[in-house]
C-alpha cells in the first residue's frame, strides 16, 4: 500500500475533475476498505427486520461478515460473523431464528448475544482452557437511531450522534411520516450486485442532470414512472421534469441539493404537478392530526427526495426505501432495498408503496435497471485509454460554503459529487 501517499491522493482529486485511478485501481479500493468504511458509521438495517427474539439477519460491513441479532431478552446484538476456534464463517443463511449459531466445521456453538456457548469434546484441551478462555464472537461499536441499527468497526472516532449530525433530521423526516412515529421494515429487501466502483453510485443519487436522459423512457410525458401510484382510489402527482417542448422545467434547476460535514448530501423533493387526494389520503391526515396536531402538515409535507449517508446508505421518500450500498471490490457493489412501512398508515398505502418499489428499484425496474446499465457503461468506458479525468465542472463555483462542512446549490450543479470527492480525500489522508 505504499504507491499512494498523501501526495498521491491528493494528485487524483482537482476542483472540476478526478482521475479515473479512483474508480479503477484495486489498491485505492483496499485503502477505502481501511480508511473510510472501518472509521464510518455504516448502516446495517432496521430493527425491525429482527422482530422476535432469536431473529437475525447477516449481512456484510466492509467486506467482514456480520450478524444482527436479538438475545433471549430481546435485546440487539451486532457481532462478526466468523467463529473464534478456527475463524469459519458460522452462518450463512440471510436471515431466520435460531437459539444458537453452531459452527459447521468443527460445532463450537455461541449463544444469539454472541457468547460462547460451548466446544465439543473439551477433555482434550489443557484444564479450564474453554470455560477461561475468551471465545465470544468478537462486536463492533454499535448504535440504533430511531429503530436504524448501525455499526462502526473502529474503537475511536465520533459517535453516531456527532457522525450524523444534521442528518437526524432526515432520519425523523422519514419516521415522523407515520402517524405510530415508527417505521417498519416487513416486507422482505431487494439484494442484487452490479458491475461498477461504489463511488459512481454514490455520485449518481443526488445528480439532477442525467434523469432526463438516463431515464427517457419513464420521464417523458407518456411516460409512466415518474407518476407514482398513490393508494388505489385516490390521486397522485406526477414528478414535473420536462416541458411540453422538451426543454428542462426550470423548476427543475431550482431545486435545493446541499449536505453537510464527514460527505453526507441531500436533494429537495421533487416539485410535482398537483398533491395527494382521495378518501385513503384523507384518512391518513386524519391519522396524523391526531398523531402530531397542528404539526401533522408539516410531518406529512415531503422536505426531501433522496438523503446519502457517506459512505454506505442512503433513504428516499418518495418510494418509502432505504439503500444499503455495500461496496464488494473495486468494480462490484451490492444493493439491499429495504422498503419502509409507515406505522399506523393505511394499509392501501403501504401496498402502494411496494408496488412502486416492485417498479422502479427491483433489479429488473425501470429506473434501476436504467442505471445500472450507465454505471457499467461508466466503469467499463473509463479503461479506455486517452483521457485520464472525468470531468464534475457544472456550475463549478455557483455553490454556496460555509466553514462547519456544509454547502448548498442549485439544480443540475455536480456540487454534489465535488463535495464527496472532498470528504473522501479527508478520509484518506487521515483529516475527516
Amino acid at each position: 500500500m505504499a504507491t499512494y501517499n498523501k501526495d498521491a491522493l491528493r494528485a487524483l482529486i482537482k476542483s472540476d475533475r478526478v482521475h479515473r485511478d479512483y474508480y479503477l485501481n484495486p489498491e485505492i479500493f483496499e485503502l477505502e476498505m481501511e480508511r473510510i468504511f472501518k472509521r464510518s458509521w455504516l448502516c446495517i438495517g432496521h430493527e425491525s427486520q429482527v422482530p422476535e427474539p432469536f431473529d437475525f439477519v447477516t449481512t456484510t460491513l466492509a467486506g467482514q461478515p456480520v450478524i444482527m441479532s436479538r438475545d433471549r431478552e430481546g435485546e440487539m446484538h451486532v457481532m462478526f460473523n466468523r467463529c473464534t476456534h478456527r475463524g469459519a464463517q458460522i452462518c450463512t443463511r440471510p436471515s431466520g431464528n435460531a437459539t444458537r449459531f453452531e459452527c459447521p466445521y468443527h460445532g463450537w456453538t455461541f449463544h444469539a448475544d454472541g457468547a460462547h456457548a460451548g466446544a465439543p469434546y473439551p477433555d482434550r484441551y489443557a484444564p479450564g482452557f474453554i470455560k477461561e478462555g475468551n471465545f465470544d464472537l468478537a462486536k463492533p461499536r454499535m448504535a440504533i437511531y430511531r429503530g436504524f441499527v448501525f455499526a462502526n468497526l473502529s474503537e475511536d472516532g465520533p459517535d453516531l450522534e456527532e457522525f450524523l449530525g444534521p442528518m437526524l433530521g432526515h432520519i425523523d423526516h422519514m419516521v415522523d411520516r407515520a402517524p405510530d412515529s415508527e417505521v417498519e421494515a416487513c416486507a422482505g429487501m431487494f439484494r442484487y450486485r452490479f458491475d461498477a466502483n461504489w463511488k459512481i453510485q454514490l455520485e449518481n443519487l443526488n445528480d439532477l442532470y442525467h434523469p432526463m436522459f438516463t431515464h427517457a423512457s419513464t420521464t417523458s410525458e407518456d411516460g409512466t414512472q415518474f407518476r407514482r401510484q398513490g393508494a388505489e382510489g385516490d390521486e397522485a402527482g406526477k414528478v414535473k421534469l420536462l416541458k411540453e417542448n422538451a426543454s428542462l422545467n426550470m423548476q427543475w434547476e431550482d431545486q435545493l441539493i446541499a449536505g453537510h460535514r464527514y460527505g453526507h448530501t441531500y436533494m429537495q423533493s421533487f416539485p410535482v404537478d398537483k398533491g395527494n387526494s382521495g378518501p385513503v389520503y384523507e384518512r391518513y391526515k386524519a391519522a396524523m392530526e391526531e398523531r402530531y396536531g397542528d404539526r401533522a402538515e408539516e410531518a406529512m409535507t415531503g422536505k426531501y427526495h433522496n438523503s446519502i449517508f457517506f459512505p454506505q446508505w442512503s433513504i428516499q421518500y418518495l418510494t418509502q426505501h432505504i439503500r444499503i450500498m455495500n461496496p464488494i471490490s473495486v468494480d462490484c457493489t451490492e444493493n439491499i432495498i429495504i422498503p419502509l412501512k409507515l406505522k399506523g398508515a393505511p394499509e392501501e398505502m403501504w401496498k402502494a408503496a411496494l408496488l412502486s418499489n416492485n417498479n422502479s428499484h427491483s433489479p429488473a425496474g425501470m429506473v434501476m435497471a436504467d442505471d445500472m446499465e450507465a454505471w457499467t457503461r461508466c466503469q467499463d468506458g473509463m479503461q479506455a485509454q486517452g483521457h485520464d479525468w472525468i470531468i464534475f465542472a457544472r456550475a463549478l463555483g455557483e455553490e454556496k460554503i460555509d466553514n462547519k462542512g456544509s454547502f448548498e446549490a442549485l439544480g443540475t450543479s455536480e456540487a454534489n459529487a465535488r463535495h464527496q470527492h472532498k470528504a473522501w480525500l479527508h478520509y484518506m489522508c487521515g483529516e475527516a
